[in-house]
């Protein structure tokens, strides 16, 4: 009695371990649209505002310094690594 007891008591806690919860859903990072850099004559307006003047290269550097470079197809390379695409009114970056 003592021993059926005890198997029955194992099988049971072995049994609630195996039974899983509800799982949690997990968040999805809504991609939002890409942020514009936008031209305005001569100067080009940053996605936060500032404004940056491009050098005879096409490139401009940021204010802490580092320097975007813009390529052979006309896009800027930013020093993330991202690329941001010429569109009529400036760049679509990522």
């Amino acid at each position: 009695m003592i021993k059926t007891s005890i198997s029955l008591g194992a099988i049971a806690l072995f049994i609630s371990g195996c039974v899983s919860s509800r799982p949690v859903p997990t968040p999805v990072a809504q991609t939002g649209a890409a942020k514009q850099i936008l031209r305005d004559g001569g100067q080009l307006v940053l996605p936060d505002g500032t404004r940056v003047t491009p050098d005879p290269t096409g490139g401009f550097r940021l204010p802490n310094g580092d320097y975007v470079r813009r390529d052979r197809g006309g896009a800027l390379l930013l020093p993330t690594g991202a690329r941001c695409m010429a569109t009529p009114g400036g760049y679509a970056c990522p």
